[in-house]
């Protein structure tokens, strides 16, 4: 609702103006006996995210406000608002509380026109669980953004005219040179875990009007070269990286009943071309329904189709990529099935052998090998929370890193508990084992997106910035080795391997800028890539 406030002034009878509006964002006063600071940044941060992504407000800096509010004392109210307002140089002022007593938690806010053209606009609502809060402020700011949409698109146009001219006329950074010495030196930007430093070096591409779910590496189509297959939550998209620049190569699957989670490359058939494998649910996002692609010369066919199963490859020392598999058992939930070795044979993809027992991880965040760099091979995986654990193949948790990694978006929707209540199981990220610096030691790739409430909010998640950390066995612990400095935006998918077919490989990653969930704006994610060495 408090989005649709914001909607309902800045995208008025001068929506097309030139100069955008300022407003100052005053933190929220929280009543109650419950420490929820978390949500008293939150609320801002999500205002915040929500407005300045549209290029149409000026989000005041929130150092500025607080310098300002130094000057008053005691009970905010219009006139005082009104007052701030004016020190700021705002042209709206939003303020509001948010109450907890005892299972009623209540939000009140206002919208002030610090000129006083226009009334305040006023915000209430009550709810009965905290995971509920944020959650109805973005549907009730969708509901009236709906109703807004014919401004709204009017000065979309404009704004996605100078958008396509920005993004043509801007080339993509170069690529760093790489260093020719024998000796595998990393690369500058990942910064060592007892450092404090800040680097720009990598590539990154061109923004893409999609939002990435996943992406994966592969030699798709035969040619010898590799691929980077793009997946979007309805769409497969293959495109390829030459001379620094991240080409569209065609579209190979649309399917609007279809929600893409996850996507990988392969050759597990041994035909010499990489199977695609689609993790995707159905369109109520409660049931698996996979599919496989692969390229018979001339275009890409479903090989599989309505699989029940997700998909996963891992990369295992002796054994090259291996295909995982998980059973999807009916509306159970994603962490409930088995994870299992698959094979080619007889024209279907085949359990082998049992690699991990039921009720232990989602097969989207497991990787499989010598994580300890002690010989036996244990399974790495997240768990509901989005904690790190070391399992071994009998089910027996090793080790669990009490720090959150990780990160999705992407849910499985459980069977409602409560009435015209979405229950959401959000779905792990991508983990990795992997030797990044030929010493013979296994380390672990994780990304760690920073999530505004600390994931303090289960049915409710927003991330604000991103990175990607190197972790390896200590022998009491997992410890940090490098990570790489932390980016705007979420970290939705990443990937090792020879990106731009220079003959060395990367750490590549998928970034969404822009969800597109507000109604009228397009999505827009990137792709960022790091050479592994200097």
């Amino acid at each position: 609702m408090l989005l649709g406030l914001f909607a309902v002034i800045t995208f008025s009878s001068n929506c097309i103006a030139a100069k955008p509006f300022r407003v100052a964002i005053i933190p929220f006063k929280i009543n109650s006996q419950k420490d929820l600071s978390f949500l008293k940044a939150g609320i801002v941060d999500i205002l915040s995210f929500r407005l300045s992504s549209e290029n149409r407000v000026i989000i005041i800096e929130s150092e500025e406000t607080q310098k300002v509010l130094k000057a008053f004392t005691g009970r905010l109210n219009e006139t005082k608002a009104r007052k701030i307002g004016r020190r700021l140089n705002a042209d709206y002022v939003v303020y509001g509380s948010l109450t907890q007593l005892r299972n009623s938690i209540s939000i009140h806010a206002k919208m002030m026109d610090v000129s006083r053209e226009k009334p305040p606009l006023v915000f209430l609502n009550q709810s009965t669980k905290m995971d509920k809060v944020i959650p109805k402020i973005n549907l009730f700011a969708t509901d009236i953004n709906k109703k807004l949409s014919g401004g709204f698109n009017a000065s979309n146009k404009v704004f996605a005219r100078q958008n396509s001219i920005r993004s043509d006329m801007h080339p993509i950074p170069e690529k760093i040179p790489a260093n020719k010495a024998k000796k595998n030196i990393p690369n500058p930007a990942f910064i060592p875990v007892n450092e404090r430093r800040s680097s720009r070096k990598f590539w990154q591409s061109t923004d893409l009007k999609h939002l990435i779910n996943g992406l994966a590496l592969g030699d798709v189509d035969g040619d010898g070269k590799i691929e980077t297959v793009i997946m979007t939550p309805h769409e497969i998209h293959v495109y390829r990286c030459e001379n620094n620049r991240l080409y569209k190569i065609k579209t190979i699957s649309k399917d609007r009943h279809k929600n893409h989670i996850a996507v990988d490359a392969a050759d597990i058939n041994g035909n010499g071309i990489a199977e695609i494998f689609v993790t995707s649910l159905n369109t109520h996002k409660n049931r698996v329904n996979s599919f496989v692609l692969e390229y018979n010369g001339k275009q890409y066919d479903q090989i599989m189709r309505k699989r029940p199963w997700y998909y996963r490859i891992v990369e295992v020392p002796g054994q090259g990529k291996v295909l995982l598999g998980q059973r999807a058992p009916g509306s159970r939930g994603p962490f409930s099935g088995k994870i299992v070795e698959m094979t080619w044979e007889n024209s279907i993809y085949k359990p082998k052998k049992q690699i991990l027992p039921p009720r232990l991880a989602n097969l989207r965040g497991f990787a499989f090998g010598d994580v300890m760099n002690n010989g036996p091979k244990t399974g790495v995986a997240y768990d509901k929370n989005d904690y790190i654990r070391i399992i071994d193949r009998t089910g027996n948790v090793l080790y669990t890193k009490t720090e959150h990694y990780g990160g999705s978006n992407l849910f499985f929707a459980m069977p409602e508990t409560d009435r015209n209540t979405e229950n959401r199981q959000y779905l792990p990220m991508r983990i990795q084992i992997k030797d990044m610096d030929s010493d013979g030691k296994n380390e672990i790739i994780a990304v760690k997106n920073h999530e505004i409430t600390g994931r303090r909010l289960k049915q409710f998640r927003k991330f604000k910035t991103s990175q990607i950390e190197s972790l390896s066995w200590d022998g009491s612990g997992l410890a940090v080795n490098w990570k790489t400095p932390k980016i705007a935006g979420c970290i939705s998918d990443f990937a090792i391997g020879d990106f731009d077919n220079d003959g060395r490989d990367e750490l590549i990653a998928s970034v969404i800028l822009k969800d597109g969930s507000i109604v009228g704006t397009t999505p827009k994610s990137s792709v960022i890539a790091y050479d592994l060495i200097k």
